[in-house]
């Protein structure tokens, strides 16, 4: 599907513009964008994403994600580390990211306001490039040389065991969308109601605005099953209209399991509702977390985490 180069040749600055990938498990994945978020898990806490978006398409997206955060000095402090792959056609980055959070107790929960510092290195391979016909344009002699960026960005975040809301600036520095990177302004809340001792409702609401690229938002509705809420079943819808008619809309089913106080896995998928779902089988995304507790109970969850 040669034609496909030519798309992501048409819309390659709008993805660079939106610069952070999108994870639809974003209520697992908050430090990413927000550094207020380190330690929010009252636990060491190991997580990895992969999201293979639009599979079945050539040159597809696609995204690896390996995060640590922890609480630190009495849970007075939240320290946290990232590593991202991001592949998309002919476009590679890499990016690392460390964040300190300041932690207050705060109405049974904490209240972290954080900074962090980043490192993106971009790389493309042009000798992959081809116009519609397939022929070779003379891109391939021009090897681009690999670009590193840094940049730094704040937010803050509450949360308990019931509820969490943050707002954040995760890329202060704006260095122009010729660079890739731009000003973001995220914010994200959610909450969980007991509807009887084995059912659970959680929504959750995310908010991305940036520079030259359409606003994205995530509305998500969720029920947890069983006494220890291991069990969650819920859906998401993305809105997010490009004005070049190549929207980021989306329905998204979505499934975690907590398997013991220490493993927890989940697995999205996302049904496009944009012209770009014609010729692909949909986006699928795997979370696995791990938390090392000192004594986990295999038979039951005592701490049941609900983001």
């Amino acid at each position: 599907m040669r034609y496909l180069h030519f798309i992501f040749l048409f819309f390659g600055s709008s993805l660079f513009a939106q610069q952070a990938p999108i994870f639809s498990q974003f209520f697992y994945n908050k430090m990413l964008s927000n550094p207020g978020a380190a330690g929010s898990n009252g636990l060491p806490c190991l997580t990895a994403f992969h999201r293979q978006q639009w599979a079945g398409l050539e040159g597809a997206p696609i995204t690896q994600a390996l995060s640590f955060n922890s609480p630190v000095l009495a849970e007075r402090v939240g320290l946290g580390l990232t590593l991202m792959n991001d592949h998309i056609g002919f476009f590679n980055s890499t990016f690392a990211q460390a964040a300190y959070a300041y932690r207050v107790a705060l109405a049974g929960g904490h209240l972290g306001i954080g900074m962090h510092a980043s490192l993106l290195r971009h790389e493309a391979d042009m000798g992959q490039v081809r116009t519609i016909s397939g022929t070779v344009t003379g891109l391939g002699e021009q090897m681009l040389d690999p670009s590193m960026q840094m940049n730094v960005g704040m937010g803050a975040h509450f949360e308990n065991e019931r509820f969490f809301v943050g707002v954040a600036v995760p890329q202060v520095l704006d260095r122009g969308q010729t660079n890739g990177q731009v000003r973001h302004y995220f914010a994200n809340a959610g909450a969980v109601l007991e509807l009887s001792p084995k059912l659970r409702m959680r929504t959750a609401a995310a908010v991305r605005v940036v520079k030259n690229a359409p606003p994205s938002f995530d509305l998500h509705l969720g029920f947890g099953f069983t006494e220890d809420a291991r069990l969650w079943l819920g859906s998401t819808l993305r809105m997010s209209h490009n004005y070049k008619g190549l929207g980021g809309d989306a329905l998204v089913v979505v499934g975690q399991y907590q398997f013991s106080e220490r493993l927890r896995a989940g697995l999205a998928y996302d049904m496009g509702l944009g012209p770009v779902q014609r010729g692909n089988v949909g986006t699928f995304e795997l979370m696995m977390e791990y938390c090392f507790v000192k004594a986990a109970v295999p038979e039951r969850v005592l701490r049941p985490r609900y983001f």
